[in-house]
């Protein structure tokens, strides 16, 4: 069986997408859909950049879930791929779980694309006007467990991204976050802290007063939840659910939570009867994180039509093929 992933901010590019619209006239039909959903063109963005309008957090995210959701369409509709029958569970980085409800079957095309949209403009107006006071940084090299004794102080910094064995990243006020990094650098030598370009300090309890907003946007909008088709790994928690009345208060949490994405990525490797995991556009991020903590792991990444066709000629070739088990890790 298969995992999908879908990633999430931070994977944009211009004219990530172009080639599923100009293969594939069901693709334009979902980015008509999408784009009527939420009365925005969001296409005239990723065609024509610049990269810094397309990086903004309200453009980004519904830009990427657009690319899963065309890429899971090639994937599905026009190669006859049954991700029901094939795949155990969905897990999503951040924006990424609002994908793998769609493609649970739990939130329609048209139902998740306002979500996004609406996930997307909260996260990037709440802290309007005030964003120099914040700040994310990527710290490469260590452990949440090596870093997590230097979160203290006054002021808020915490882990917002528990990405990897050797990848975090921080969020909370920006003095906070460069006293920590700066800390880190002087203990470790070998470390390298990556400023991260965002609007806020995203998966911190600082991410309050966008709680508020996204509460606010479910009491007024008509958002149906479906049964779940597949099991999705949660953000919050790093284990399956697929209870349906969980879903809102998931994605709520989800706004001032750490994204535990290393032990949810621990928890699929260990899956027995899990063989291949498969990260569904824009790009490699996900997965080349996976490789380096699980070397021998074997995966997929689509984001290219030669991608995606490689993928569906491996299962043609091995229908019953069963890998080793995932236990290669650098531990």
């Amino acid at each position: 069986m298969i995992t999908l992933l879908f990633p999430g901010q931070g994977t944009q590019k211009v004219g990530m997408f172009s080639s599923f619209l100009t293969a594939f006239r069901s693709c334009q039909d979902i980015l008509e859909e999408i784009e009527d959903s939420v009365s925005y063109k969001i296409s005239r963005i990723v065609e024509e950049g610049p990269i810094e309008e397309l990086t903004k957090t309200n453009n980004a995210q519904l830009a990427i879930f657009t690319s899963s959701v065309l890429c899971l369409n090639i994937l599905t509709r026009e190669y006859g791929y049954n991700i029901y029958d094939t795949c155990k569970f969905l897990a999503g980085h951040s924006l990424g779980e609002y994908t793998a409800l769609y493609a649970s079957g739990v939130l329609s095309l048209k139902d998740s694309a306002k979500l996004v949209y609406a996930r997307g403009n909260i996260m990037a107006n709440v802290f309007s006007g005030n964003t120099d006071q914040f700040s994310m940084a990527a710290v490469l090299g260590l452990s949440s467990d090596i870093i997590a004794p230097y979160l203290c102080g006054d002021k808020i910094c915490t882990i917002g991204n528990d990405n990897s064995s050797t990848q975090v990243v921080l969020s909370g006020y920006k003095e906070s976050v460069n006293t920590i990094a700066t800390l880190l650098k002087n203990k470790y030598n070998n470390i390298k802290v990556i400023k991260l370009n965002t609007s806020g300090p995203f998966h911190s309890p600082l991410m309050a007063p966008a709680i508020i907003e996204l509460e606010k946007f479910f009491c007024k909008t008509d958002i149906k939840f479906n049964k779940f088709k597949i099991p999705i790994i949660s953000n919050v928690y790093a284990f399956p659910f697929d209870n349906t009345e969980q879903i809102q208060s998931e994605l709520i949490r989800q706004m001032v939570s750490t994204v535990r994405w290393r032990e949810s990525m621990e928890l699929i490797v260990n899956d027995n009867e899990i063989d291949t995991i498969v990260e569904v556009a824009p790009g490699k991020v996900l997965t080349s994180m996976l490789k380096r903590d699980y070397t021998n792991v074997n995966v997929f990444t689509l984001d290219t039509l030669d991608s995606i066709e490689k993928f569906i000629n491996y299962n043609k070739n091995n229908p019953t093929k069963t890998f080793r088990k995932f236990r290669d890790t650098k531990y």
